[in-house]
């Protein structure tokens, strides 16, 4: 995916990372962008069920499942990383229960392949009463990714990983998303206040 400043852009995130400036977005990038925004050490990643052999955008699966906790058009500036604490396709139906009053964008699972419930310029219900930045109300101002599971207990698996920075890629080329935002404790100040995804619609 290649949009204007993309490369510039790859090039200062390497180099605060360590890594060679190259301005070549590859799994290294990834990986240490993961580790260093919403990621301890909790050692290697698991192996994914059933394996994915390589890396590349589009290698992924995707549906789409329409959910009915969506709402009015937005213009995304920034994408939001959830774990959901229960497993993928318990997640799935929740999401896809409109007495939950809870979704998300994109849902991954254990071998990179996405279900995506919401477009991307529509409001997913996934950050609650949440600020950032001078912002309030995230929904409005984001695209809501999940891992499945709780990613304070598991780790999640490379073409996880890889998977979500494939959609994220894509969508900083379309929508000129600012920035990649976790929810974690250590991660407060950049998505306030941490609080269950399974709280509503704001």
């Amino acid at each position: 995916m290649k949009f204007k400043g993309k490369s510039g852009i790859i090039k200062e995130v390497q180099a605060k990372l360590g890594l060679k400036a190259d301005g070549i977005d590859g799994p290294k990038t990834w990986k240490m962008i993961w580790e260093n925004l919403v990621h301890e050490d909790k050692g290697e990643p698991e192996k994914a069920e059933p394996p994915v052999d390589t890396t590349q955008e589009d290698d992924y699966p995707e549906v789409f499942k329409s959910s009915p906790n969506q709402s009015a058009g937005i213009s995304p500036k920034y994408i939001v990383l959830h774990h959901s604490s229960g497993s993928h396709d318990g997640t799935r139906s929740w999401i896809l229960n409109s007495r939950s009053k809870v979704s998300y964008h994109y849902l991954i699972a254990a071998d990179g392949s996405r279900t995506q419930f919401v477009s991307d310029t529509k409001k997913a219900w996934h950050a609650g009463s949440s600020s950032w930045a001078g912002l309030s109300g995230l929904n409005s101002h984001s695209i809501g990714i999940s891992f499945y599971g709780d990613t304070n207990t598991r780790t999640p698996a490379a073409a996880e990983i890889d998977s979500i920075a494939a959609t994220s890629s894509d969508a900083a080329g379309k929508l000129r998303i600012k920035r990649l935002l976790g929810r974690k404790k250590r991660y407060t100040e950049q998505l306030s206040p941490v609080r269950s995804d399974r709280d509503s619609s704001d």
